[in-house]
């Protein structure tokens, strides 16, 4: 029987006592296939048996640790191509761990370390003695290849402690040296690689044992303080079994009531595992520990009582809390009263809990139906696939190629017999082959995501077709993009299935709730479940709620795709948020995470109470913590809260906290003045600048710092102050100014507050974009020169359309050093707080130069620019407003376009109107009244400038007559008053175009949303505004009800209303006004106000009538694009000039540097219009490209995760509008072209 093995040890007839012969043969099956690596010698598979079973051929050591095709042949390293095979090659190798001979077993494991050694990730615990093996034994017996990412957690199979301890003291190494290492090891990162390592021996079978047999070396490394650490020591302790766990109940309440919330947030779950033993202890702490320690071990014992039912201990909990010194303790008393009890939450959680009747899909007349389109399009776009293939083919064939010509067959009538039989039986999963997975993705794909909004279609059906398809889930288990896709399009359709439906529908397939869970987080592309209703969603988190703890709770991850927020969502989404988890929450939402910290809140939203708890917090320890409460207080409106933060703000010192508490109190219709005091001002200041100033002030020209005067006394504002309230400005590090710097700033001279303010914003944009110094410039631009000369010599091909293509290096570094010029030196973004004095000071002169900056640098400061925009939101003065306004709208960089809509509905809502009544009531009007005049005083005359129909602006003199310009002053004029007049006027004619160009575009934005005004407000902030009354005198208006036209009308100069046969008309006290369009008028009513407008000389603002419109055909309403001009070419410049033209900005740029989109954003409305196109790279190149498809999607969203609203739920006017767009756009090129992906490909 052992005659092979006598063989292959050259002679020696019998193994070495106690080696069992199948252990042998699964060790032979592991060396032999290495010689057939290259660079493996012959014969090396026989010499590392033979040191292994005998200790003979030592030398094999070296050899292994200099051969990288060792280490990959022993499947530590490299990719294996037969998992399964792998797999059960180490079960027959470590199955026999306990019963092989410590002797050979430790050669093994010294032969697997020794392979390691040439790799970079080679050993990473530090176990005692030079136990590497121990390391290499657990990563190979886990199936762990230490250069591949990815896949699941590394599971140890048969390797016990017990047998490691055995091979340890073989070694002469202390038993207890692994449990040392796995715990004590430093952890530093949060994606370490000896964590993971680690996390394999916390899978041994026998682990818990191991450690509490070991545990008076396991605990003082418990004792570690590093973030990483602590969090390692955690994760190890979870992996415990109960009664294991116990053992260390003391450490894990010291973690449970530490400062660290991620600590606290690890260790809470195994405190409640812990149950009676934790009691104890954490009464300890309730007693005798520091106030923070007290609170939360209080709250633990509180959780505890309501899981145990145990009254006693609530008792004790409350108390406790309500005779300990500490107000943040005594708080707990108040917070539990507010709070809702395990019972009643649990109340809130009624749901059933689906099964699933019957996987057999019923063969209707109408699935049939879409099952035969489904498999008409999957084999069409293989026919089309195929025939492209053989174009390029021939094309390099005529090139000189060989290339290897590919056909994919199409699918047969058997195949979709087979399918009919599959989905008409009871089984869940398709047994079946499948094809190579990229061609299900591209042909089927498209057509199973279709087919999702058809009404024929049920969840079963659909999970077994994109099982059929292999399409239903990725290698992580969890659901891939296109069934993510296809499940949302049924939902969207249909209403079904529940997140919980889902769920239960995909266990058959192997997707538990963990994957489900991933596909509601994934943060990378399609998002399952997103915009489903609450109900639909929070049945699935009840049902699963260790999932969502667990998650919530877990401080690291090594899953890039897996977005937190989406943890919040799911709390949100809960009638009540769950008990078992608003610790954790809470923690985050009050914390410096900011990340974090919005979401955190907005999920505890539906939480009875949560006032008391963030009430409690502006007593808190920490200053950050008392700002973000006194923040959430302020977002609340939460008028309980006044005494509280009154007494608060009287106590506190740091200034951040203080000011955030004094917004909260203005916002809460308290005055601040109340509660400062400026007599105490002059020497808080030069107390406060005895200590350092912020380095990032380095650079600030404290010396030309401008004279500012109160505004009751005329007194001079002591230059301490000034100094003072930059310097706090630059500490809170936010360009926003709080309570404290607004009302300071309020009480200056509002002459010399606004110059104080402009003086800010210019020293601290000339100090952004300073120049470096010329000699620096020049002697980058030589190098560069030098370094492109170089280039452009030796591969003359890749340069012959540059226009620097021939020159000399001279003329190079001429062409090259302006740009060098303008190259900044640094940056002023960490004294971006400076804006915020900027914000509170400055008035209408702030727009322009910022403006200027954003247009310039948007490509190169984004950081800037968005504390810019920032600073805009705070300005109170219109021009400021509607930049930033504008800036959300049309802006080119998306970032901007985000952060201006978020500062402007935070404006909005500091002002109690909507985004739109904001635009309205900020409307700069250049300083022109009702009737279009503005006096220029001179002092005792005064000139008008008057706004003429085509927004010229004429000068008359004091006598009425017209002037080309304003005169000199003359000896009885005001000097002072006379510069003021030029200047308004000066920035009159400047501010008019800006304004001009903005309204349109949002009165054509207000035709597009279909937004309706109140008679009143339309008539106050539109047809009586200067400027924009005459831009409405140009288009024509209707009065609607329940979204009918009652009348339609135009105003006209003189303020008056006519309708179409020149009948003057009056507005009901509550009409609803709107900008007329082809869609809410008849044609008859189109043709006579288009003839009306001919008449009068009118020349539209632009075509809201006459274009037509698109009515959306019933069968299409599901629909989540419209694809009319698929295939239409255009060349690139010309689209992109049409797009602009019509209001689109360039989309960003995706993978490889190119771009597919230009999209048109709607604020009001919170979503874009998005035209997708075959794309173009970056930099531009005018290629032939093909129109693909218009859609529309939430704002904020792009590339992979942008979302797509069914065209049922986009305003009809708004749609019809972007589908003219489409038509202009497609107008401008050739049409469509059978063959427009071979003529748009690159």
């Amino acid at each position: 029987m052992l005659g092979w093995i006598g063989q292959l040890l050259g002679g020696a007839a019998d193994l070495p006592a106690g080696v069992p012969a199948e252990w042998a043969k699964a060790l032979d099956a592991q060396l032999s296939p290495i010689e057939k690596r290259k660079g493996v010698r012959a014969g090396f598979a026989r010499d590392a048996m033979r040191f292994v079973l005998h200790g003979d051929s030592v030398a094999v050591l070296q050899e292994a640790a200099q051969n990288d095709e060792i280490c990959a042949g022993l499947g530590l390293a490299g990719y294996v191509v037969d998992e399964k095979q792998a797999a059960a090659q180490r079960t027959g190798l470590y199955g026999m761990f306990e019963s092989v001979p410590a002797e050979p077993m430790l050669r093994w494991a010294q032969l697997l370390a020794a392979a390691l050694k040439p790799q970079h990730w080679g050993a990473m615990l530090r176990i005692a003695g030079n136990a590497e093996w121990a390391e290499a034994l657990l990563l190979h017996d886990s199936g762990r290849r230490v250069n591949v990412w990815g896949g699941d957690a590394p599971v140890a199979s048969g390797v016990t402690a017990a047998g490691l301890e055995r091979l340890l003291d073989a070694a002469g190494v202390a038993p207890s040296a692994v449990v040392a290492a796995v715990f004590g090891t430093p952890i530093d990162s949060t994606y370490s690689q000896a964590e993971v390592r680690a996390k394999i021996f916390a899978t041994v079978r026998d682990y818990s044992e191991a450690v509490v047999r070991h545990r008076d070396t396991v605990r003082p490394l418990l004792a570690a303080t590093g973030t990483h650490q602590r969090r390692h020591m955690l994760n190890m302790l979870a992996a415990l079994n109960d009664a294991a766990l116990r053992e260390f109940v003391g450490e894990v309440a010291d973690f449970a009531t530490s400062s660290s919330k991620q600590a606290r947030a690890a260790a809470e779950p195994l405190v409640l595992r812990c149950a009676e033993a934790a009691i104890e202890p954490l009464k300890a702490l309730a007693t005798n520990g520091k106030p923070e320690q007290r609170q939360h071990a209080l709250r633990l014992l509180w959780t505890l009582a309501g899981k145990r039912d145990d009254e006693p201990l609530r008792a004790f909990a409350r108390t406790t809390a309500a005779a300990d010194k500490a107000a943040t303790v005594q708080a707990l008393v108040q917070e539990w009263d507010a709070a809702v009890d395990d019972h009643a939450s649990m109340d809130a959680y009624e749901y059933d809990v689906p099964e699933i009747a019957s996987w057999v899909v019923a063969a209707t007349p109408a699935f049939d139906a879409a099952l035969q389109r489904v498999w008409s399009e999957i084999n069409t776009s293989i026919e089309r696939s195929n025939k492209q293939a053989r174009e390029h083919y021939e094309r390099g064939k005529a090139q000189g190629h060989n290339w290897r010509l590919h056909q994919e067959p199409e699918f047969s009538s058997s195949d979709l017999a087979n399918l009919r039989t599959y989905l008409a039986g009871a089984q869940p999963r398709w047994r079946g082959e499948h094809r190579q997975r990229h061609v299900y993705w591209q042909h089927a794909g498209p057509a199973l995501q279709k087919l999702a909004g058809d009404a024929a279609t049920t969840p079963v059906a659909l999970a077994k077709l994109l099982s059929y398809f292999g399409l239903l889930k990725d290698s992580d288990r969890t659901p891939n993009y296109v069934a993510v896709n296809a499940f949302n399009a049924l939902h969207r359709a249909t209403g079904k299935p529940t997140l919980l439906e889902l769920a239960k529908l995909l266990e058959p397939f192997g997707i538990d709730a963990n994957g489900v869970l991933g596909a509601y987080c994934y943060g990378w592309n399609a998002v399952l479940a997103k915009d489903w209703p609450n109900d639909a969603v929070w049945p699935f988190f009840a049902h699963h709620l260790e999932v969502l703890e667990q998650r919530l709770r877990a401080t690291s991850g090594h899953d890039y795709s897996f977005d937190r927020k989406g943890l919040f969502r799911a709390v949100a989404t809960f009638p009540i948020p769950p008990n078992s988890v608003i610790n954790a929450i809470f923690d985050l939402a009050l914390g410096t995470a900011k990340s974090e910290r919005a979401p955190a809140q907005a999920a505890l939203a539906n939480l009875p109470g949560k006032e008391t708890r963030i009430v409690a917090a502006l007593e808190d320890g920490k200053s950050e913590v008392r700002a973000v409460a006194a923040q959430w207080l302020h977002a609340l409106r939460h008028e309980p809260a006044v005494a509280a933060l009154e007494a608060a703000v009287a106590k506190e010192k740091h200034d951040i906290a203080k000011g955030a508490m004094l917004d909260a109190l203005q916002a809460l219709g308290r005055p601040v003045e109340r509660y400062l005091d400026r007599d105490k001002l002059a020497a808080e200041a030069r107390k406060a600048l005895s200590k350092d100033s912020p380095k990032d002030l380095a650079w600030f020209p404290w010396s030309a710092l401008p004279a500012v005067r109160w505004a009751d006394t005329g007194e001079a504002v002591p230059d301490e102050v000034l100094r003072w309230l930059l310097v706090q400005a630059v500490k809170q590090k936010s360009p926003e100014p709080n309570a404290v710097l607004r009302k300071y700033c309020g009480m200056f001279a509002p002459r010399e507050r606004e110059a104080l303010g402009q003086w800010v914003l210019e020293t601290w944009m000339a100090e952004d974009v300073r120049p470096i110094a010329p000699d620096a410039a020049m002697k980058q631009a030589q190098a560069h020169a030098q370094s492109m000369h170089g280039f452009m010599k030796s591969h003359p091909q890749y340069y012959k359309d540059d226009p620097n293509f021939g020159k000399s290096v001279e003329e190079l570094v001429a062409a090259y050093l302006p740009g060098f010029l303008r190259q900044p030196a640094g940056s002023a973004i960490g004294s971006k707080g400076l804006l915020a004095v900027a914000a509170a000071c400055a008035c209408e002169r702030a727009a322009a130069p910022t403006a200027r900056y954003l247009k310039e640098y948007y490509g190169t400061r984004a950081a800037q620019g968005k504390a810019l925009i920032a600073m805009l939101a705070w300005i109170e003065h219109p021009s400021a407003t509607q930049l930033m306004l504008s800036i959300g709208s049309r802006f080119r960089t998306k970032s901007f376009q985000e952060e201006a809509t978020r500062q402007a509905e935070a404006l909005a809502d500091r002002k109690g109107w909507t985004l739109a009544e904001l635009a309205d009531r900020t409307m700069p009007s250049a300083g022109f009244d009702e009737s279009g005049e503005l006096e220029l005083s001179y002092g005792e005359r005064a000139f008008v400038a008057k706004l003429m129909p085509d927004f010229k602006i004429e000068l008359f003199n004091p006598d009425g007559k017209k002037i080309a310009n304003l005169p000199e002053p003359r000896m009885d004029d005001d000097a002072e008053r006379a510069k003021d007049a030029k200047k308004a006027l000066s920035n009159a004619k400047k501010e008019i175009k800006n304004i001009v160009a903005l309204q349109t575009d949002r009165l054509y934005e207000a035709l597009c949303t279909e937004r309706d005004w109140p008679a009143e407000d339309w008539a106050r902030y539109l047809n009586r505004h200067p400027v924009v009354r005459r831009l409405c005198q140009r288009l024509i208006w209707c009065v609607v009800e329940s979204g009918k036209t009652l009348a339609t009308f135009r105003p006209l100069d003189d303020g008056s209303l006519t309708d179409v046969d020149d009948n003057a008309i009056d507005l009901p006290a509550d009409a609803r006004v709107r900008i007329a369009h082809d869609s809410n008028l008849d044609a008859e009513t189109v043709a006579r106000w288009q003839q009306h407008l001919l008449d009068y000389e009118v020349k539209p603002l632009f075509q809201q009538l006459g274009k037509g419109t698109y009515a959306l055909p019933e069968n299409r309403r599901k629909d989540t694009a419209i694809v009319d001009f698929e295939g239409h070419l255009i060349e690139a410049f010309a689209l992109r000039g049409r797009a602009l033209k019509l209001g689109y900005t360039r989309g960003a740029a995706e993978d490889g540097g190119w771009f597919h989109v230009y999209e048109k954003r709607f604020p009001t409305l919170g979503l874009s219009a998005v035209i997708e196109f075959t794309g173009n790279p970056l930099p531009e190149e005018n290629r032939t490209v093909a129109l693909l498809k218009l859609s529309f999607s939430p704002a904020g969203q792009d590339g992979w995760q942008r979302g797509e609203l069914a065209l049922e739920d986009v305003p009809s006017v708004l749609l019809s509008e972007c589908y003219n767009d489409l038509r202009l756009i497609a107008a401008d090129g050739s049409g469509y072209d059978k063959d427009w992906q071979k003529k748009s490909e690159y």
